[in-house]
């Protein structure tokens, strides 16, 4: 099973060194233009930034997802929960849909905050740091 992970540049190092670690067979872009190659299974979407059209590829795909779901889809989730005071937040990995952001949750980490975030920088750097423990968790098993 070979995994086509997708992901931000800033992204790029952790999550190869990590798949590299357990021995997954994967390539890893930045790139949209590459999202429709056909040497890959299963695709992997890490807070990546473009809508993956799954209509168009048939293969399965999964979503790490900055934000607990169903309560907080696309991209404004850290505003969003911001804007709601939120004292718990979380992560999401999902199966990704024709719909943005659903699709069966695969598994959701809940974390407890010590205060209501108050900016983006502060709930994103806190936020990323469970995405990852998440991925590190869980890409191993995804068939």
């Amino acid at each position: 099973m070979r995994y086509g992970i997708f992901t931000k540049p800033i992204h790029v190092e952790k999550l190869v060194k990590c798949c590299n670690r357990i021995g997954l067979d994967f390539f890893i872009s930045t790139r949209k233009d590459e999202m429709y190659r056909k040497d890959f299974d299963i695709g992997i979407s890490y807070c990546y930034p473009f809508i993956i059209n799954v209509d168009r590829d048939k293969r399965i795909w999964y979503n790490y997802h900055p934000a607990p779901l169903p309560e907080y889809p696309g991209i404004c989730c850290y505003v969003d929960a911001i804007n709601d005071k939120v004292m718990e937040y979380g992560v999401t990995l999902h199966r990704v849909t024709s719909k943005i952001d659903d699709g069966y949750i695969v598994r959701k980490d809940m974390f407890k905050l010590y205060s209501p975030p108050v900016d983006v920088n502060e709930l994103g750097t806190i936020t990323h740091y469970y995405l990852f423990q998440l991925f590190k968790n869980t890409i191993g098993g995804l068939i």
